[in-house]
């Protein structure tokens, strides 16, 4: 079965203090440093001449509760503002979990903030890059080469475990508190968190034990603790085709273009899933599942073409044996780190944990980020339920969501603004991930998050004003 939707997260940060504060049980460390690199050292990223900046390496206890713990150490990316008088800055946490932020730091000009503020950038621990990095090749090439995935678990996990690694140890409360040991090692009175995907869980994370810290957070596709990934994804994918579908039914030239679309394209799914497609030079039958794999959905570019690519599904057009036949790739980012986060913190919780065969929607969809028998593999415990509970919150949060999101749906930015009681859900229509990311569009969404860092109470307040977020037509969706 292929890999499908790899969904992405980041993490916050937090004192020792702090967190025995909020009864984690955890004793004093050494305290947290930050160590600057020397010119000639190498570093993950280089940013652009034209800006000044500050790299260096973020040290803290891998352990908390251990005071003779091992120190890892982080890669972190200060871009700084030319303004005389800077304004509390910006930090990044980016989507994973297993992703590296650093690239961020390579592009510090399309983040308008920047004008005014530092814009910070922090590669969370055990990510590619940090030290140590919970990298597994062994799976990205079981996955590469159709071999066993759980043999090769079991033997990341063993190898970092003799390396003296503690899985347990790699987390959204552990990436939260050393979020926090940036800030205060910065010297960082306060900050706002900008977070993307599972960045918006790790900034969430942050803010439930942190929030003093805060000025605002911008939430950009949300994955709320209490949103149950796992036993909703798949439901999530199928809205938001049967979405994009009705969509261009109730436009004239693409309902035209592909008449009863909707019928057509589930029809056409329900019967390859039935009877797997028998395709002259493919080693395997084409499945539901492949189908699906077949329609990306990941960026507003994707939508617009969305009834295209569903049309020729729903006709089985003789092309899908090109797109079947190349071996599926999975994405170089640290597996490990996925893993430990996902096995701790989210699965555990989810209906789908108990399951050993996927729901019946879409053809056989895997629902779970990380499958129940990988979990049982890597074999971390699991954290108390407190890391699932809604997190509330007075700081000013702007979440920001994809229409036809089918990761983070809209529905979880306002799960999450239930709770957080100066908040406002911005729709994107016609998005889908990340719509403040979406670097060949119209810049709307991220114009508006910057409007929200420079005047929160004013866009809480005016949300649908001066934003060209909310003046969007429907998209064009390519006919041919």
């Amino acid at each position: 079965m292929r890999l499908l939707a790899a969904l992405l997260f980041v993490a916050p940060i937090v004192t020792a203090a702090d967190l025995s504060a909020n009864n984690l049980n955890l004793q004093a460390p050494s305290p947290p440093r930050f160590e600057t690199i020397g010119s000639e050292e190498d570093f993950p990223v280089r940013v652009p001449s034209t800006f000044d900046s500050t790299l260096g390496w973020l040290v803290v206890k891998e352990d908390r509760s251990d005071p003779g713990s091992n120190e890892i150490k982080l890669p972190v990316a200060i871009v700084h503002t030319d303004a005389e008088s800077p304004k509390s800055p910006v930090l990044y946490l980016s989507g994973g979990p297993g992703s590296s932020a650093m690239r961020t730091a390579a592009f510090p000009g399309a983040y308008p903030w920047l004008a005014e503020r530092d814009f910070i950038v922090i590669g969370q621990r055990g990510t590619h890059y940090a030290k140590p990095a919970l990298m597994c090749p062994e799976f990205r090439m079981a996955i590469e080469s159709g071999s066993s995935r759980i043999t090769s678990v079991i033997a990341c996990r063993e190898r970092l475990k003799d390396a003296g690694i503690g899985l347990e140890n790699y987390n959204s409360r552990e990436s939260a508190a050393d979020l926090e040991d940036l800030r205060t090692a910065l010297g960082i009175e306060s900050w706002n968190l900008y977070g993307a995907s599972y960045g918006t869980r790790l900034a969430l994370t942050y803010a439930r034990y942190f929030d003093d810290s805060l000025d605002s957070m911008v939430l950009d596709s949300p994955l709320p603790p209490n949103a149950i990934y796992d036993d909703q994804s798949a439901r999530n994918l199928e809205k938001a085709i049967r979405s994009i579908a009705r969509d261009c039914a109730l436009q004239a030239s693409c309902d035209e273009a592909f008449p009863d679309l909707e019928l057509r394209f589930f029809q056409t799914l329900a019967a390859v899933s039935e009877s797997p497609l028998e395709i002259e030079g493919l080693d395997e039958p084409v499945t539901g599942v492949d189908l699906v794999s077949l329609l990306p959905l990941n960026y507003s570019a994707d939508v617009r073409r969305a009834p295209l690519y569903m049309d020729y599904l729903a006709r089985l057009d003789p092309s899908i044996k090109e797109r079947m036949s190349g071996s599926p790739k999975a994405t170089d980012f640290a597996w490990g780190m996925r893993f430990s986060v996902w096995c701790s913190e989210a699965l555990p919780f989810s209906k789908r944990s108990q399951m050993r065969a996927p729901e019946p929607v879409l053809g056989g969809y895997e629902s779970a980020a990380v499958s129940p028998e990988i979990c049982e593999a890597w074999g971390v415990e699991t954290l108390d339920d407190s890391v699932v509970a809604p997190v509330s919150s007075d700081v000013p949060v702007l979440i920001v969501a994809g229409e036809f999101d089918p990761l983070t749906p809209p529905a979880w930015g306002e799960l999450a603004s239930r709770t957080l009681r100066n908040s406002l859900v911005a729709v994107a229509r016609g998005d889908s991930h990340s719509p403040t990311q979406q670097w060949g569009g119209d810049g709307c969404a991220m114009e508006l998050a910057a409007d929200f860092i420079e005047a929160p109470t004013r866009v809480l307040e005016a949300p649908k004003s001066t934003h060209c977020l909310f003046e969007r037509a429907a998209p064009n969706y390519a006919l041919e």
